[in-house]
Formats: C-alpha cells, structure tokens, sequence
C-alpha cells in the first residue's frame, strides 16, 4: 500500500506539470525578469527546459493514438462535470472517464455487469439492493467503494439541478449497507428506475464532497474508474485523454491514449475520415460507399444499425398555435418524409411508422394506432383544410395569421454542422410554406442548441426520443409528466413540454406489474393516445452512426462482430467499444 500510494504522488506531480506546463513556464518568466544572481537564473532555465521537454513527450512520443471525432465544436471547452445534462460536458465524460454501474446493450437486449456485479429485488420491489464490483481503484489510486456509489445519488438530491432524470421523485433513500452493497428504498413501485440507476455515472466522495457548486463545477482534472482518465493535453482545437492506470479490467484498455481534434461540422469531420485520420466516428456521411470506403475498401467500414429509436420534429407545444393538436397534425401532413429521406438522409433510412414505434419494437403495434396515425402521411391539401377551418386564414403573401394577427413565423432551431439535419429542416421548412407557415432555418453549436431544446425555449426542433426495451419509456417521454418542466428548467425529456393525465396513469400502472398481458394492453393505450394527441412528430428510424478505420486499430463492432453499437453517440455503450478495440 505505501508503493501505491508513492506511486500515487509520483504520478499526480507529473500529471500536474503535464497539465498546467504552460502556466508554470509563464510564471517562471515573470519570475526570471527580477532575478539578479546568474546562477539562480540558470537554474529557473533549466527548470524551464524540463518541464517543457515532459510536455513535448507527453505529446509527441508514446503509442498510437485513436482518433475520435463524436463532437461537432469550433473549439474545445474544458468541462468534465459528469452530473450535468448531457451535451454539455466533453466526450466521453459519462462513459468512458466516468463508468455507470450496468451498461444496456441495445443489439443484444441485455444489461451488462460494470461497476455493479448484479442487483436483487426485495420486499415487493420497495426494495433494490445492488452488489458493488470489489478492487476497483479510482485514477488516483484510491479505492472505489459502495460509500462512492451512495454518495452520488445523495448529491443529486442535495442539488436538485442535477437530477434531471427526477430519480428522487420515488427514491426514499440510498445507503450503504457496506463496501460492495447499496440499497435503495423506493418511496413507490417502480422497477423501471433500475434503467436510470444502473446508467448514472459514478463519482469519487473523497474529491467531490469538498466541490462547493457540483452544479457550476468543470472538473478539469477529473478522477474516474473508466479506462481513460488522464488528460494528456487540452487545447483548443484539439485535446488528448490517456488510459487510466488504475483500470479495473485486466490488459485493458489496450489502446492507450485517445484523441479529438475540433470539427466544426459534418463536411470537415468527412474529409478527415477519408484522409484516413479519423479511426472511429460517429457522424452522418452522404453516399458513404462512394465517398469513404471506395478510398480504402480494406479499411474504410460503417455499420448503421437502425436501434429502435425514431427521430422527431418536435413543436413546442407552450406556444401557440402548436398548443392545438389539429395544428401539430397539419403541421406533419404538410412535410414530405420520402423527400427527406432522399435528399436529407440519402436512403439510409425509412420514413417514420405512424406509432413512432421503429423496427427494433415493431413487434408492439397495433393496427388501430396504425390507422389512425394517418396524419404521418403527406397529405398538403388536408393539411391545408384543418389550418382554414382552425381560423388560421392567409394574409395578401399568402401566408397564414395567428389570432394576434401576427404571421405565422418561427424558427427551426438545428445543430451547426449536422449537415443531415440542417437539409431535413430546409425540406420541412419548403413544406411548411406551401401551407402558409413560414419557417427559418436557425443553427447554434450542440451545447447552445441542447441548452435551449432542454429548456423549452424554442419554436420548432429536430430531436431523438427515449429509448428503452418496451415502447413505454418511447411514450413515457413523449406524453407523461414525469419529465415536466417549464419553460427555463432544464428538462432530460418531454422537451415538447406536453403531457395527459391519462399517459401518467398508465405508466404507473406499467411500473407495478409484471404481466406481459397487462404490459401489453398498457403499451396498445399508450399508442392510441399517441396517435390521438400528436404530442411529437415522428420524422423517420433513427440510424446508429458509426464508422471505423481499422488500418490502425482493430476488433470494432459490426454486422459480423456486433459486440455493441459501433456508435460512439450512444453512451454508456460507447465503453464497450473503448475496452474491445486494440491497436494493430
């Protein structure tokens, strides 16, 4: 324990002038302007020469390392808070520095052990007991208890900013029972909150109880179980992450230091995948086969895997005239989903199923909802009819006036540089003005465009949903208000800020049983009501991005591997991809 811990203190001093070299050398250079006694000033020059020198190796030498591009940014903010909402914080904080106590493989329908080793039901499911992971070392060479595991949900409730999953509304309590046991006692039924348990990425007590704002906190020297935990360097337009030295896997991870230089947009992140200097991404690429694997067809691959989810338009449903569900139903007649899919998504893809249901849970519609989700169709001249006889009349231009006789104007809020997207929010914004609205197309960073969606303060979006293996959690998102917030809170769901009585009953209903009946009659209820209200838009089945270039780095999922998802947008998965490949 002693050589541990000199190891300990060995590698934070190292670790601190790796990381702050170049604040040390300006303070050195002040400090050589009033030095009046040569010898001292060679001295502080030398110490000068080391220091850089331990940087430059840090930088230069050592192995290979894999080139990720998940994040469209002009330029690199330090922040690796892992507590607060997502986008936000740097890739891959959540999954990857920090580690959550199960991983849900979506291409296998399991939960995979992580810091947890396994879970255990008690009192008529008031009660769940987790089993904690034994040796299991913090980056830092501390050890990783049950006492951390408690710690960080006790913290979300202290601050409830950080609990934007709302995993308090029916907790009671969290407490360790001992080192490797955490019992949480639920203040109501509800076995899907395991989900957002076994997903919460765990943080160290002994740094973090001493934080004075966790909320405001950005972490830029953070200590983490995953398999890359060291910040080798941070600039703007490109920083690298070191593997953790601690890691709890044996001989992983086998790939040592991960790199991400700054892609503004789609197109940059493009032309560096097919110059071979991205390994492993995650973007959109139009016409992949011609333009990325016809330049090196041994080692340019993708794999697209549609995962169950379906991507939406959603409006916001605080502002008029999308509070109307004629509206909100005219607004989808009017877009033409086979011209986005086209155009905007190149045929990777399928228009959306009038339930939202994708095909990974097509096993769960109904031919009724089918039917009379009839307004996912492309119909202008119904869509035409239900906006005149909602007294939204056009104007001398031809385009329709609310009730304050204000025009029909707003805004499509995208992300800069999803160049998918932005081509799918111009159709739709082609579309809309035949009907009589006008709609202008408006692009921030994620982080910016995350904050507003979050937060209610937008007209019209494109946007993902929740996830889950039943079509509950899909519903749940889009029509309960578990995830209520208004307009300025930051909501983790139900960005559209709708929600029925009706939809909260029945998620109730579907977090106390255990019937494949009755789970099945609620999932048919949900579906009409989805159907009936339109809260969201269904657009078309979401495609798991992911590319790879194995000239460099092998064993990555695919259609022959598929360990995971390639994709690198979808953590805690992402991990799976982190501890399997190797380089060559």
């Amino acid at each position: 324990m002693i050589m541990l811990y000199q190891l300990k203190w060995k590698l934070s001093i190292f670790v601190y002038i790796r990381n702050n070299y170049q604040t040390l050398i300006n303070m050195l250079f002040k400090i050589i302007r009033f030095i009046r006694y040569p010898i001292y000033m060679f001295l502080l020059c030398g110490l000068i020469v080391v220091i850089t020198s331990c940087s430059s190796k840090s930088k230069e030498s050592g192995p290979p390392a894999l080139t990720i591009s998940q994040e469209q940014v002009s330029s690199w903010v330090r922040n690796f808070n892992p507590l607060i909402p997502g986008g936000t914080s740097r890739w891959p904080t959540v999954a990857g520095i920090y580690e959550p106590l199960f991983i849900f493989n979506s291409i296998k329908g399991e939960y995979i052990p992580w810091l947890a080793t396994g879970y255990e039901w008690r009192d008529g499911n008031f009660v769940l007991d987790i089993n904690i992971r034994e040796n299991v070392l913090w980056s830092d060479g501390t050890p990783f208890s049950a006492q951390d595991v408690a710690f960080t949900f006790q913290i979300k409730k202290e601050y409830s900013g950080l609990d934007t999953r709302g995993i308090w509304k029916y907790i009671k309590s969290v407490e360790e029972l001992n080192d490797h046991i955490v019992r949480f006692i639920f203040s109501r039924i509800y076995v899907p909150g395991l989900d957002a348990i076994s997903g919460q990425p765990i943080i160290p007590k002994t740094i973090w109880e001493n934080i004075e704002d966790p909320v405001k906190f950005t972490n830029p020297h953070p200590v983490g179980t995953g398999p890359f935990t060291e910040i080798i360097r941070f600039d703007h337009q490109v920083w690298e992450l070191g593997a953790n030295p601690f890691y709890w896997q044996k001989d992983k991870p086998a790939v040592k230091r991960l790199k991400f230089p700054a892609f503004p947009t789609n197109e940059q992140a493009t032309i560096a995948l097919i110059n071979g200097e991205i390994d492993w991404g995650g973007n959109f690429i139009p016409a992949i086969d011609r333009v990325y694997v016809s330049k090196d067809p041994e080692h340019h691959h993708y794999w697209f895997p549609r995962t169950g989810g379906t991507i939406f338009f959603y409006t916001n449903t605080e502002k008029a005239p999308f509070n109307e569900v004629n509206v909100r139903k005219a607004v989808s007649l009017a877009i033409n989903r086979d011209l986005i899919i086209k155009v905007a998504m190149y045929d990777y893809t399928i228009p959306a199923h009038p339930t939202a249901l994708a095909d990974g849970l097509a096993s769960w519609r109904t031919k009724l909802a089918t039917e009379k989700g009839d307004w996912v169709a492309h119909d202008i001249e119904r869509a035409n009819r239900i906006l005149d006889e909602a007294g939204y009349s056009r104007d001398e231009d031809g385009f329709r006036r609310l009730a304050d006789g204000n025009a029909m104007s707003f805004e499509i809020s995208i992300v800069s540089g999803w160049s998918d997207w932005i081509r799918a929010a111009q159709v739709i914004s082609k579309n809309l003005e035949t009907v009589g609205i006008k709609a202008r197309v408006k692009t921030n960073d994620f982080a910016a465009w995350f904050s507003r969606v979050q937060k209610g303060e937008f007209d019209m979006t494109i946007a993902w949903t929740e996830k889950g293996p039943t079509p509950v959690p899909l519903y749940r998102g889009l029509l309960s208000s578990e995830y209520l917030k208004p307009v300025g809170e930051i909501a983790e769901a139900n960005w559209h800020r709708f929600s029925i009585p009706e939809a909260d009953s029945l998620c109730r209903a579907f977090e106390r049983t255990s019937n494949e009946s009755k789970i099945r009659s609620i999932v048919t209820r949900l579906e009409e009501l989805f159907v009936e209200y339109a809260p969201a838009i269904p657009l078309f089945a979401e495609p798991s991005w992911g590319q790879y270039n194995s000239k460099r780095f092998t064993n990555f999922p695919n259609e022959n591997n598929p360990y995971g998802q390639l994709s690198p947008n979808y953590p805690p998965e992402n991990l799976l991809v982190m501890v399997n490949v190797i380089p060559r």
